[in-house]
């Protein structure tokens, strides 16, 4: 129920944590519905390897340190990434006008038309459960979701935790 305080014990911790129980579970059909895209475009692609190309989408082209930085990974592991989305076509490697040393990553046509499929198949899906819910819930739902954005807009960076 939103609203009420629940108490949680985790490793013998007690913490209140208002509404966050309740918006995780609300939220878990909506992240299933979203990352089940990923099954249905063949060949698939693991949810990290998407990551980057998306991130590639955003920026158009970058080089390996400012995507491995983009993706909270290492440059070796990005690197790796990258030979395996370059073997399937999906991402192509220039050597950088201003330096031959630097290597700058790109989507190609083949990139785009698999972020292309992700978004149609979401688009679909959402599509279908939104067609189940009443005008006002779908508005509630936007306005929710928007509030919830912008909230998010100055946390968007992990914080460092101790496990």
């Amino acid at each position: 129920m939103l609203g009420v305080v629940m108490a949680r014990t985790v490793n013998h911790v007690t913490s209140v944590v208002p509404d966050a129980d309740d918006v995780m579970a609300s939220a878990h059909d909506l992240v299933l519905l979203w990352d089940r895209a990923e099954d249905w475009v063949t060949p698939r692609i693991p949810p990290l390897q998407v990551r980057v190309l998306t991130v590639l989408e955003q920026h158009g082209s970058m080089n390996l340190t400012q995507l491995a930085r983009a993706v909270r990974t290492i440059p070796s592991s990005a690197s790796r990434l990258c030979d395996r989305l370059e073997a399937a076509g999906l991402v192509e490697r220039e050597t950088s006008v201003g330096s031959r040393r630097e290597i700058t990553l790109r989507l190609t046509v083949e990139g785009r038309h698999r972020l292309d499929s992700f978004a149609r198949i979401r688009r679909e899906d959402f599509a279908s459960v939104l067609e189940e819910m009443s005008v006002p819930a779908r508005r509630a739902l936007l306005k929710g979701l928007t509030a919830f954005s912008e909230a998010t807009a100055h946390n968007r960076e992990p914080r460092n935790r101790e496990a």
